[in-house]
């Protein structure tokens, strides 16, 4: 749900596009995108089935008459993902064979998915329809193949990062480096979209201090993922320092409690009271009779 609204604005959607279809180059504007329907149906078992992309819109652009492009965001490994990119696409290939027929539709256009891989472990699976199944050596010439525009976010470079220009280049910042397990370094970059991006960060990583800050900043106006994560810092260390404190107090009693302890066994002792009877009336541990009266012993 959170990828969903992210990429529902058309500077993310248009600023993937670029960067994902025509490396960085600023061939897809804005204004050129359109909502298109996210969901179709198909007969399977003799029922009625739908199914539902995650974000779909429609490209117009000089040069382009028209272009359906999709985005699956996905976060778990799936063997079988290329056939429900075929499925996607082949539906919406349907509908526009029924809408020509129907004298509906004038023209034709290209339909195209990209599937935007949030997860750590490496794919390891086929990314075409052919992957899916054997094919039959026989048949092989005759089965046509159908390719996954797959883009897996932990193989991001940072090149690959920077051509990014909207609040994704946020996104695959956060996600290279855990997906990774580097040092995070949010750019200062002011968030178009703070809601949404701050909401999709603190779901895939389980931090709700992410949100928490956001909620303290959010009505001073511009934010920064900077500002936001500097924040986290400075608090973790704060809370890091008090717990060292804490700790180092505790610490203290406990050795003034020792040595306290052991004034009172030299005075015992001077008095000519025995180790079994000072162990009795003290309760001393086994490891506190060694400190007293081992090699180590502080009496």
């Amino acid at each position: 749900m959170t990828t969903k609204t992210l990429e529902s604005y058309n500077d993310v959607f248009a600023d993937i596009m670029n960067v994902m279809l025509f490396d960085g180059d600023k061939t897809v504007s804005a204004d050129e995108l359109t909502p298109a329907q996210k969901d179709s149906q198909f007969k399977a078992d003799g029922k009625i089935r739908g199914q539902e992309r995650d974000t779909a819109k429609f490209w117009r652009s000089a040069n382009i008459n028209m272009a359906f492009i999709g985005v699956e965001n996905q976060v778990a490994r799936d063997e079988f993902m290329p056939m429900r990119i075929f499925s996607y696409d082949g539906a919406e290939y349907k509908n526009q064979y029924d809408l020509k027929n129907n004298g509906k539709l004038k023209k034709c256009y290209p339909v195209i998915t990209l599937v935007i891989y949030f997860g750590k472990d490496n794919w390891n699976y086929g990314k075409n329809l052919c992957s899916c199944f054997d094919v039959p050596k026989e048949l092989s010439k005759f089965v046509n193949d159908y390719n996954m525009n797959f883009y897996a976010v932990k193989d991001f470079t940072d090149d690959d990062i920077e051509k990014f220009t909207s609040d994704f280049k946020t996104i695959a910042e956060f996600f290279q480096a855990e997906l990774n397990g580097r040092n995070y370094r949010p750019s200062d970059r002011k968030l178009d979209h703070p809601h949404e991006v701050i909401d999709m960060i603190s779901v895939f990583s389980g931090d709700d201090r992410f949100r928490n800050e956001y909620n303290e900043m959010a009505e001073k106006g511009d934010i920064t993922m900077c500002e936001i994560y500097d924040k986290i810092q400075q608090e973790g260390m704060e809370k890091g320092i008090e717990k060292g404190r804490a700790e180092g107090r505790a610490e203290g009693r406990a050795e003034g409690k020792l040595e306290g302890k052991a004034d009172a066994i030299k005075q015992l002792i001077k008095k000519g009271l025995s180790k079994a009877n000072i162990i009795d009336l003290f309760d001393l541990t086994t490891d506190e009779t060694k400190i007293f009266f081992g090699d180590t012993q502080t009496v």
